[in-house]
């Protein structure tokens, strides 16, 4: 059995760097981070730190590839095997919200970030597109299972997925960026019935 390269020492280290430097790009802005502040927090020598990043690009796709795992993570919490695929494309929505509003301070500031860069670069917006279409991708998976299921009706699935997508990102940036406790989990739910109701026909 092959060993996941989290569990290895090296994976390790480079899990507890890509950690640091979310924290650090959340409290100082990316720009103003640097890998001898990471080395500092953690007792590494900064060429320990280059040795798994060796510049801020490299660094900063390790940055989002950790917060797009803890997003999947937070929404599959959420998963029940009795649900119908009304409930799951609910819960995935809710997640990711939920998600925004638990990290707010580290791992939402990332996403926040890499909003405001993808105009500045092509890698960046690469990584943004990238992490967008992943998004449609799981919310279309939800869409032609409702259809199969017979509790949508959605025209065009990958037309649904976009709209339903562009106003979750919103939704994510709006909980990220709201004043602590300005957002509230019920409300959120209930506009998000609405959206996919809207947009589906769902009847729960």
């Amino acid at each position: 059995m092959k060993t996941r390269p989290e569990t290895t020492k090296g994976g390790a280290t480079r899990g507890r760097i890509l950690q640091s430097a979310i924290k650090l790009a959340a409290d100082r802005g990316f720009a103003d981070m640097s890998f001898q502040m990471i080395a500092d927090e953690l007792g590494l020598s900064q060429s320990a730190v280059m040795y798994h990043f060796p510049d801020k690009n490299s660094l900063f796709r390790g940055m989002v590839e950790t917060i797009v795992r803890h997003n999947h993570e937070t929404v599959d919490a959420l998963s029940d095997i009795a649900d119908d695929s009304g409930r799951r494309l609910l819960k995935h929505c809710l997640g990711n919200v939920l998600w925004a509003l638990r990290y707010r301070e580290s791992d939402a500031q990332v996403l926040i970030l890499l909003y405001y860069l993808a105009g500045r670069g092509e890698d960046f917006a690469a990584l943004f597109s990238g992490m967008i279409a992943g998004g449609r991708e799981r919310i279309k998976g939800h869409l032609l299972a409702g259809g199969r299921e017979k509790l949508f009706r959605v025209a065009d699935p990958d037309a649904a997925a976009a709209l339903i997508q562009d106003s979750l990102f919103g939704a994510m940036l709006h909980a990220a960026s709201s004043p602590a406790g300005a957002v509230r989990e019920e409300d959120i739910e209930r506009k998000l019935r609405l959206l996919i109701a809207s947009v589906t026909g769902w009847k729960e």
